[in-house]
């Protein structure tokens, strides 16, 4: 079975001067040339006492080091563990424990610093790897690759573990999930068949290379079929990158295309003719997503309808995934087959049943995962007693046509005094749906009735200011009336399509804006419930009072 590994050297010596990576600032690696560098990686792990089936740890943002860094130690036979760049220096040490990588490399000082504060907690560290100039106790990168071996590329058998996915934490500890080098290439294979992939298309890597989307979506598949990508070290200039670059292919998070969809919506309400809002819908499309986009996907959370169904009619074709860390991609509408209510239909190779709970089961193949890294029993727990279904935790249904629609957390349904139960999941998508509520979280567990806590997004809020010739105060802004009235409608229209004992009966604004950096969203986007609901708990009481 050919792997990833052979993909990546073959593309190498096919088209050797054929581009492999830009960067924001102009330069280009050819696939020859990232061959050569992660060969020499591959050496200097070896050198370093790196043996096929070891653990070789990457901290950094978004730069070259990654794919570099990640291909040296699949070179070398040994296991890549990726760990996000806005981890704390807690949740560092947590996984580096977990996974026992002898070699780290960090891109900065910043995640330097982490690994400092923790490093007597990493008996399994030998040696830390810097990037940049990052200083001591590193070994400069320049260095550690002078000291490289000659080394042949280690060949690895299909059942291999390739890589390990930390999950992010959402619900509990993060577990490291193992993906074999089966996984990566038969992942890689389904993806490029339903997108229709080739070596001409380009895109965009700005997403954690540790992340389970980057690393299939935006990583094995396209080094699977030989594509191009920019490196953007940015999140916030993702579409300044897209603009300049013009991919065909855009793979991101809801909240990215949330954004675009607020650009969009801001430039109808413009005045001007018909053609001249037409002319309009152009230029922001050209300015989000460059001149060539042929399809987009988003994955890690639901993308609303009512912003997919907007995009869509903008020229913005955006293609649903649902997937999780243990199989990497279940599902995906196709590019002529989208249906904004659901999260597509079932992958080539992967199949779905429905359990009497209405859990989502994935039968166990060569997309699933291998098992938890020195977790027998929590995987053993993954799966029917039988071994042969993947439990998802989620729940849903399959439509007539095939399409899987999840409609909320098994673990995350709330349960009233009444007994009544509540899926918090799609009922919070769609009071985001509309223009004001960007994240809402319902609240009730073991009280008589459901509450809900927002926040608002800053568009409209600023077009108020605007509007009404007021300062921009985003706590004054939200005590205004035109914004509660406009919540209160979305809610009102929300209730309308539930159960009473469904219905948001009472509900409040937060001032502050949620992200990954303050500790209430995972990497991927998720709402930590828990966070939330334990910084906002004054608020969340007195609406029961």
């Amino acid at each position: 079975m050919q792997t990833i590994v052979d993909a990546f050297l073959s593309h190498a010596a096919r088209t050797p001067d054929r581009v492999a990576w830009r960067t924001m600032d102009g330069a280009t690696v050819s696939w020859a040339q990232w061959a050569v560098l992660s060969q020499q990686v591959a050496g200097a792990l070896a050198a370093s006492g790196v043996r096929p089936g070891d653990r070789v740890a990457v901290l950094a943002d978004n730069s070259l080091v990654w794919p570099i860094a990640d291909m040296g130690a699949l070179l070398a036979g040994a296991v890549s563990v990726g760990l996000y760049p806005t981890s704390s220096a807690e949740q560092v040490a947590e996984v580096l424990r977990d996974c026992g990588a002898r070699v780290l490399i960090v891109d900065d000082a910043t995640q330097l610093a982490k690994v400092q504060k923790v490093r007597d907690q990493l008996e399994s560290i030998e040696t830390i790897v810097g990037w940049g100039d990052v200083g001591a106790p590193a070994t400069p990168w320049a260095e550690w690759m002078a000291a490289a071996r000659e080394f042949a590329p280690v060949h690895a058998e299909p059942d291999d573990d390739a890589v390990l996915i930390y999950t992010s934490g959402s619900t509990g500890v993060p577990k490291g999930a193992r993906i074999s080098h089966r996984c990566l290439v038969e992942t890689a294979r389904s993806i490029t068949q339903v997108l229709g992939l080739t070596p001409d298309d380009t895109s965009l890597s700005f997403l954690p290379f540790c992340h389970a989307a980057e690393r299939m979506f935006g990583h094995a598949a396209r080094i699977w079929v030989g594509m191009e990508a920019m490196l953007v070290d940015d999140v916030a200039r993702v579409f300044e990158a897209a603009a300049a670059y013009h991919p065909t292919l855009f793979g991101g998070l809801p909240r990215f295309f949330e954004k675009a969809h607020e650009k969009f919506e801001a430039a109808s309400l413009l005045p001007g003719t018909d053609a001249e809002r037409a002319q309009r819908t152009r230029e922001v499309r050209a300015s989000l997503f460059g001149e060539r986009l042929r399809v987009a996907t988003s994955g890690g959370a639901p993308l609303s309808e009512l912003v997919g169904k907007a995009l869509d009619a903008r020229g913005v074709r955006v293609l649903g995934a649902y997937g999780q860390t243990e199989h990497l991609c279940v599902a995906m509408h196709r590019p002529d087959r989208v249906n904004f209510t659901t999260v597509g239909l079932p992958m080539p190779g992967t199949e779905l049943r429905i359990a009497d709970d209405g859990e989502v089961l994935v039968k166990r193949g060569p997309l699933t995962f291998s098992g938890y890294f020195g977790r027998d029993d929590e995987t053993r727990e993954a799966f029917t007693t039988d071994g042969v279904w993947l439990k998802t935790g989620d729940l849903g249904n399959v439509d007539a046509e095939g399409f899987l629609c999840i409609t909320g957390r098994k673990k995350e349904i709330l349960v009233l005094s009444t007994g009544k139960k509540v899926a918090p999941l799609p009922i919070e998508a769609a009071l985001c749906a509309g223009p004001w509520i960007e994240h809402a979280m319902l609240y009730g567990e073991g009280r008589s009735f459901i509450t809900a806590l927002f926040t608002v997004r800053d568009v409209p809020l600023r077009l108020l200011a605007d509007r009404e010739g007021l300062p921009w105060s985003r706590n004054d802004l939200l005590e205004h009336d035109a914004v509660r009235r406009e919540v209160q409608a979305r809610v009102t229209q929300v209730n309308a399509e539930l159960s009473r004992h469904e219905q948001v009966k009472k509900w409040v604004l937060v001032p502050d804006t949620f992200s990954v950096d303050d500790g209430v969203l995972t990497p991927t986007m998720k709402l930590k419930r828990h966070e939330v609901a334990a910084r906002y708990a004054p608020l969340l009481d007195r609406l029961y009072e």
